[in-house]
């Protein structure tokens, strides 16, 4: 699939909304965010490896930002991506599953395979959050995902991903969306890594999001069998008949 007009002016909109210029100009307005981002990373290029990128990006839910009263109990992530070609001029995907499960505009919830829930790092008993990909957070308290994509050699990409922070207990506002934080990285023909476009997402993701999310949910019915890989100091984990579907989730 060739990148679409639309999502090239997309990409341009951000590009100078993300500028030093385009920050001085109210025109650029953001996606919700109900609280404050932090987010740190630096891509590392490895000759003749290819290339990755240790990512933090950390969510602190302030319901008085947006003038809301909600007590989260837990909130965490959820992440989509989506890989862009531009020799090939074709989008990219880590897995077939991936593909299976791509949007329209060829976004993907990031989970691994055998990873039957799309919160992301949450296993495959519902409850619990495997911290190395994604620390939970509450009011006050950050809700940080961990990751570290990584592309292989001669591979000329660009590699976009949208973290939402999304209440995942709560007896006021559970499934409802918090904030939502793009970022991305390139990678050229030599292998050179470098950031490209990184800050809060702006208005037109919501949308993009709840895409990932409709496509998730149709792909489940012909997922499969889910069975996770043995987790550091976590219990066994149960093999689920198929991944499970996304309630749904509104913005705050």
């Amino acid at each position: 699939m060739r990148l679409s007009a639309a999502a090239l002016l997309s990409l341009v909109a951000a590009l100078f909304c993300l500028s030093a210029a385009g920050l001085l100009l109210s025109g650029c307005a953001v996606a919700l965010e109900c609280g404050s981002w932090v987010f740190s990373g630096t891509p590392q290029s490895l000759p003749g490896l290819g290339a990755t990128f240790p990512v933090s990006s950390a969510f602190t839910f302030t319901p008085a930002t947006c003038k809301q009263d909600c007590d989260c109990e837990i909130d965490a992530m959820i992440q989509m991506v989506t890989v862009f070609n531009n020799t090939e001029q074709t989008y990219m995907y880590p897995s077939q599953n991936y593909e299976d499960r791509a949007s329209a505009d060829s976004w993907s919830i990031d989970r691994l395979d055998g990873s039957g829930y799309g919160w992301f790092g949450l296993l495959n008993d519902g409850v619990t959050f495997d911290s190395f990909y994604n620390t939970p957070g509450s009011n006050g308290t950050p809700n940080t995902l961990l990751d570290q994509p990584s592309w292989g050699p001669n591979e000329d990409i660009v590699f976009s991903a949208v973290d939402a922070a999304v209440c995942f207990k709560s007896k006021t506002c559970q499934n409802r969306i918090l904030g939502y934080y793009f970022w991305s990285w390139t990678i050229d023909s030599n292998g050179n890594a470098a950031k490209f476009a990184i800050g809060p997402a702006w208005p037109g993701f919501e949308n993009e999001f709840q895409g990932a999310v409709a496509a998730w949910n149709s792909w489940v019915p012909t997922s499969g069998f889910q069975s996770e890989g043995a987790v550091p100091n976590e219990p066994p984990q149960p093999a689920l008949n198929s991944a499970v579907l996304f309630p749904t989730l509104t913005d705050l």
